[in-house]
């Protein structure tokens, strides 16, 4: 918001300024600009937010803060709200914004089923969802992954061959760095870190469900899997206890399929743990039904397709499609690592027309902010991966919120970008806000990795439906005090915008008599 006053002060001393000192006051003004979403040109937000800040223990921490109205542009307020920081997971809000803005909000991801005379080529596209347990669960009627299996390989029985010469597997809409570079080396086994590839299933882990021994204490916990996976080697060196502490670890050995177990087990118990190359797990686990069921085909011959291979004299025997709004929403509201990383690669391979990678699908995404919201936007954020575990990201919060902005004025985009964002009391704001009270509407992404609280999303005016768009960016590095204060800061920042449009609420025309 301008403020005249001010301005007249600054033209009559430039009125009455010698000469010699009117470059100084030039460099003044020039500050006066930079700075003037936080000094000169204060929003109606800005005394809130300065309060909020001033009553927390925040320490060192680095904190960035945007408030925008997404109609008008105006900013409500600013701190520090150019500073590039580590969004965490809200690097999801850029990936599926760019997969909307560039796919479409209509987009379908199809995973194919093809037949040759010898042959089984089953052709991804990227889609992250296939054979994901919990949309199965979810599905009408609930479905189980191994059902999924049983399925598709029933499909090719009924397509004629008694054996088969290959199963190929075409991941090639990405390419095969399927582990990105920065993320965290002790943590690659877990779900969250799960490998990327142009062919997923399952989310590309291994379920494992652990069990105490039935023999008694000192024996061998039982171990089961899912999917169902015969040819799985684990090696258990657990052992079942009675009461006390259970400690047991589950890793995978390098960069195989093969599993090792330790520790002591007291009660029943399941993990979740990634598994390599899950392009050809996911076909060797179609090889694997076919052979129970009396079709030839082994295990050796299942591959990945060359290079350059081409597929001449194809048949489509069953194709399996995802719309673009069940991966942003599982993205999003769930904050999934592998859809987010899965819509960055695809955004790249879309625009270049090469294998999806994080190099072409963040370059699309910086292609973009310098599209939507200026050439300044994108000199100043640094893309890494799609999801935000790496901690080589990093965005400012005028950014972000800017970005919420263009997408919330984009009626298209925004019909399937904020209804993919969780509510207070969903997906991963379901124990935030249990003692704040919010009259209006939040649509939010939280995000965090060690050192990192960020929230950015909307707040929207039940009465009018008018939004405002927010970012506040925490980096505060191990101290778990400045984590708890960081938690309040999102809350009583959405609190105070909460305030502000109860303030000007305008209720929408009532229609009829």
């Amino acid at each position: 918001m301008s403020n005249p006053q001010a301005l007249r002060r600054v033209t009559t001393v430039m009125s009455v300024t010698p000469s010699h000192r009117i470059s100084r006051l030039s460099r003044l003004l020039a500050a006066c600009t930079l700075l003037a979403s936080s000094t000169c040109l204060a929003g109606p937000l800005d005394d809130d937010v300065d309060r909020i800040l001033s009553s927390l223990k925040m320490g060192q921490a680095k904190v960035g803060i945007s408030i925008v109205d997404v109609s008008s542009g105006d900013t409500l307020a600013a701190h520090r709200s150019n500073d590039a920081l580590i969004p965490a997971s809200n690097m999801k809000l850029l990936s599926s914004g760019a997969a909307l803005f560039t796919l479409g909000p209509d987009f379908v991801f199809r995973t194919e089923v093809l037949t040759t005379a010898e042959s089984i080529i089953i052709k991804g596209s990227g889609d992250p969802a296939l054979g994901d347990p919990e949309l199965l669960a979810d599905a009408t009627p609930p479905l189980d992954v191994d059902k999924v299996i049983d399925t598709l390989a029933g499909a090719i029985r009924k397509s004629g061959p008694t054996s088969l010469h290959q199963i190929i597997m075409d991941d090639r809409v990405f390419d095969r760095n399927y582990v990105h570079p920065s993320w965290p080396v002790d943590q690659l086994r877990n779900w969250y870190c799960a490998e990327v590839s142009g062919l997923n299933f399952h989310t590309n882990v291994i379920s494992f469900f652990l069990r105490p021994s039935p023999d008694g204490i000192g024996r061998s916990p039982q171990v089961s899997i899912e999917p169902s996976a015969p040819w799985i080697e684990i090696e258990n060196k657990a052992k079942t206890i009675g009461k006390g502490p259970q400690r047991t670890r589950l890793d995978r050995l390098g960069d195989d399929n093969r599993f090792i177990l330790a520790g002591d087990l007291s009660i029943a118990t399941q993990d979740r743990v990634t598994m390599h190359e899950p392009a050809i797990f996911f076909g060797r686990l179609i090889a694997d039904r076919l052979t129970t069921s009396g079709t030839r085909v082994t295990h050796s011959q299942v591959r990945l397709a060359g290079t350059d291979e081409r597929f001449p004299q194809t048949r489509t025997i069953a194709v399996i499609s995802t719309p673009i709004s069940d991966i942003v929403t599982r993205s999003n509201n769930d904050s999934h690592n592998l859809y987010a990383e899965a819509l960055c690669k695809r955004v790249g391979n879309h625009v270049t027309k090469e294998p999806g990678s994080w190099e072409n699908g963040t370059a699309v995404m910086r292609m973009l902010l310098a599209e939507k919201l200026g050439p300044g936007a994108a000199s100043s954020t640094t893309l890494a991966d799609g999801s935000g575990m790496s901690r080589l990201n990093a965005v400012s919060a005028s950014t972000l919120a800017n970005w919420l902005r263009v997408i919330g004025n984009d009626e298209r985009v925004s019909a399937v970008f904020t209804p993919s964002l969780a509510t207070i009391g969903t997906g991963t704001l379901k124990r935030r806000f249990t003692d704040i009270k919010i009259r209006n509407e939040v649509r939010a992404k939280s995000g965090y990795i060690n050192g990192v609280r960020c929230l950015s999303g909307y707040v929207i005016q039940n009465d009018s439906g008018k939004k405002v768009a927010f970012s506040v960016l925490v980096n505060y590095g191990d101290r778990d005090e400045v984590d708890r204060e960081a938690l309040k800061l999102h809350e009583l920042v959405v609190q105070a915008i909460d305030r502000h449009l109860n303030k000007t609420s305008t209720p929408k025309p009532q229609i009829g008599g």
